[in-house]
């Protein structure tokens, strides 16, 4: 017993080195100072939109609130939508432009609809995708496009922001936050409420690719990937993901099988990293060796820094952090074999992409 608790003492002071390690080149790279890049062009901003989002028009003003001006932003609202009506009367408060979902394809999502009318509607020679759920810091835009002049698209990640102190809605903030993990220390992949890209990207066969997908940005990033481009990540341009959850399982269930079907090694390594930390758990509690509990100390500053430039809205996002993990971990094992998720109303059948 005493070799175990040796064991495990020491792979927690690797971590702790692992985090610090983390930390330091994080703040070195990625979120401390802007990318920068002088690439300048017209924006079209391309919201698709389904129900009624909370916070709705507090989102819409983030985008007219940039400091550098779009040349259009696009609203695009499936037609089939029960809040459709709604929807347009709160939008047409707003300069904002207002188009249905007209694209036709029977294998893709409705948000790849909504996504590639909107492109289709657009004038702009840069293309920027974002969520109708988010909110966006004014310099938000700004930062997202001029390094488009050293990557091929740039992206960032949200940090979740509750519409109410609810248990499930704290529980989905910590979860979130395992979105930037992925990012390891360079962009690794594209986020769907956050990305930019030169127009010239979307040629006719990306179009095709994206009809016949359900993963907006899981494709978009397999296809930068494969063009040999690079993805850069700006994460001092984090926006807010502002909701109120009620069904947080099914919420969940769509994160991590998107993960598995996507990335199938990260869903795998994750599970192995979920096993490891429930053993350290565990083996805290039964034994109360302090040095123990600095790993989950860690991983909280981790979060708080990378957050910082939100102020207040970062600090419960990143004390839930350590449940996120488990709660990840759990919802992955139970969800394994499924082969349907729920999103935004409507039910996908799913299969693994590698």
């Amino acid at each position: 017993m005493n070799l175990v608790i040796l064991v495990v003492t020491f792979s927690s002071i690797l971590l702790d080195i692992g985090i610090l390690l983390q930390i330091y080149a994080e703040n070195k790279k990625f979120f401390k100072e802007p990318k920068g890049g002088n690439y300048h062009g017209k924006i079209s901003v391309i919201i698709p939109i389904r129900g009624l989002d909370t916070n709705l028009e507090e989102n819409v003003r983030s985008i007219l609130n940039q400091d550098i001006k779009p040349l259009e932003i696009i609203y695009v609202i499936d037609p089939d939508d029960p809040y459709r009506e709604t929807i347009e009367n709160i939008l047409k408060k707003y300069d904002v432009k207002i188009t249905h979902t007209f694209y036709n394809c029977t294998l893709c999502s409705g948000k790849i609809r909504a996504q590639l009318s909107g492109l289709l509607r657009s004038n702009g020679n840069i293309i920027v995708f974002g969520d109708s759920d988010t909110w966006y810091p004014k310099y938000w835009l700004r930062e997202l496009t001029l390094p488009l002049s050293k990557y091929m698209a740039t992206t960032t990640f949200s940090f979740a922001s509750p519409a109410k102190l609810t248990l499930r809605n704290l529980i989905r903030a910590g979860f979130w936050t395992l979105g930037i993990e992925s990012q390891a220390l360079g962009g690794t992949f594209l986020w769907g409420g956050s990305m930019a890209f030169k127009r010239s990207f979307f040629n006719e066969d990306i179009i095709k690719c994206l009809s016949n997908e359900w993963c907006d940005d899981c494709t978009l990033t397999k296809i930068v990937k494969e063009r040999k481009g690079k993805i850069g990540f700006i994460g001092n341009a984090i926006p807010l993901n502002v909701y109120d959850e009620y069904n947080l399982f099914k919420w969940a269930q769509r994160q991590v099988l998107t993960v598995k079907i996507y990335s199938y090694r990260g869903a795998k390594a994750f599970l192995v990293f979920g096993l490891y930390i429930s053993f350290l758990l565990v083996f805290l509690i039964l034994t109360g060796i302090p040095l123990l509990f600095l790993p989950f100390l860690l991983w909280i500053i981790k979060n708080l820094l990378r957050g910082r430039r939100l102020g207040k809205k970062a600090i419960f996002p990143s004390l839930f952090s350590i449940i996120g993990i488990y709660f990840a971990w759990i919802v992955l094992i139970l969800s394994w074999r499924k082969k349907k998720v729920l999103w935004r109303d409507k039910v996908y059948t799913i299969e693994n992409k590698q």
